[in-house]
């Protein structure tokens, strides 16, 4: 057994009686409970990851440079073009660009209507892997029709400053009402296939719905086929975009290039937020196994670990609501940087390193203490710098610029 098998093979402790409790005693979490992305508390179970280390602003080897003076509303997502360019996207509906230093002050045209309320809206942008040849976006927003809304994926080509020959390519199912905890992230695998990620829509019982894709991360081909080998493929009881199940509201995806395997950092209620690696046919455990409670502290499973469930490789207790993530691979930041995993949060409000060896955390630290305040995402530009996008109606996008002293310093 290799050692990401190792890091997130299920524990075998059970409880007797924890389903029933479950299904018929909890008191489950709606749309209403206010700052749900930023609630933070103590779970009902102890936590045994390693305490965090807070590293003060003066001994962070870096400058926080602000890119553009334009302030960007309700951003979700940053992507970088091989020109150079920039891309942001606004939860109302618009895809800006930055070049040169400068936001344009005309967003991309022809981007999908979206459905804006609570969370929803436009969510990421992706860039084809060979955009050079097919000048393709994907893009992931919420849409509103008869019976609800749905997450959708749309890609088409960019044409100077509009996006044309757009295509659905995917569709959430069923559409419900509820218009946040949505998910959104989007991704290519090591495999080229393009994966996402959908929240639970704080209707928890979705997770462990084969015929919901609430709580799961789908895998498609680029042009929304369902790839003949997704784990349930030929079974009449499951969707068969479905690749894992069990989430809460997974808000990075990324593949690490340090083991080629698919990584995932999800929020969970108060308490419990997770960093996964993410299997075929994988059941990571929502609502059943859980480090944390309902915001009103009530319980919402006894169980941290289950028989047929997959433990978290890490897990924040309190919850500190990842909202991205990125592996760094480049060559700006001090040697040691290389292979960590970066992680943006939103009621943590601090940008948050972790170590990882032979699949598990060895070491967190935390950076940036409420000196943007929420950060929803963190990219890496291919010149290896990284960025930093806050949250909230009048957010700016920050890069991470070293200082050479400092740098010598962290490296000794």
């Amino acid at each position: 057994m290799n050692h990401v098998a190792l890091g997130i093979k299920a524990r075998s402790r059970i409880r007797n009686g924890f389903a029933t409790a479950l299904f018929s005693g909890l008191s489950l979490i709606t749309p209403t409970d206010a700052g749900a992305e930023v609630s933070v508390g103590e779970p009902q179970a102890a936590t045994t990851a390693a305490p965090p280390e807070y590293v003060p602003d003066n001994e962070f080897p870096f400058e926080l440079r602000k890119v553009v003076d334009s302030k960007l509303r309700l951003p979700w997502a940053v992507a970088f073009l091989p020109d150079g360019r920039v891309l942001v996207t606004e939860r109302a509906g618009q895809l800006r660009v930055i070049e040169g230093g400068a936001m344009l002050t005309e967003s991309i045209k022809g981007v999908p209507e979206v459905h804006t309320g609570g969370h929803s809206g436009l969510l990421d942008v992706l860039v084809d892997r060979d955009f050079p040849t097919t000048q393709r976006l994907f893009l992931s927003y919420m849409h509103e029709g008869p019976d609800g809304s749905t997450i959708r994926i749309a890609r088409g080509r960019l044409d100077g400053m509009e996006l044309i020959d757009k295509q659905v390519i995917f569709e959430s199912r069923p559409a419900i009402k509820a218009t946040d905890q949505i998910g959104g992230r989007l991704s290519f695998g090591p495999d080229g296939m393009l994966y996402l990620t959908i929240g639970d829509r704080f209707q928890m019982e979705r997770a462990q719905n084969l015929l919901d894709d609430g709580g799961k991360i789908i895998r498609i081909h680029d042009d929304g086929r369902i790839p003949k080998d997704n784990p349930f493929v030929g079974r009449n009881d499951v969707l068969p975009e479905i690749y894992s199940y069990g989430h809460r509201n997974p808000q990075g995806l990324i593949v690490n290039p340090g083991d080629g395997q698919l990584w995932s950092v999800e929020q969970g209620p108060k308490g419990g937020d997770e960093l996964n690696v993410i299997s075929s046919g994988g059941n990571y455990g929502w609502p059943l196994v859980t480090y944390g409670t309902n915001y009103d502290d009530t319980i919402i499973s006894f169980q941290t670990s289950a028989p047929g469930k997959i433990d978290s490789v890490h897990h924040w207790v309190p919850s500190v609501a990842t909202a991205s993530l990125v592996a760094y691979s480049g060559s700006v930041m001090p040697d040691d940087w290389r292979g960590n995993f970066l992680v943006g949060t939103l009621a943590g409000q601090c940008l948050v390193r972790l170590e990882v060896s032979n699949g598990v955390v060895t070491r967190e630290r935390r950076y940036l203490h409420d000196t943007i305040g929420r950060i929803r995402d963190v990219a890496v530009s291919p010149d290896g710098y990284i960025y930093l996008l806050s949250d909230g109606t009048e957010a700016s996008l920050y890069r991470l610029e070293p200082t050479e002293d400092l740098m010598a310093k962290a490296r000794q």
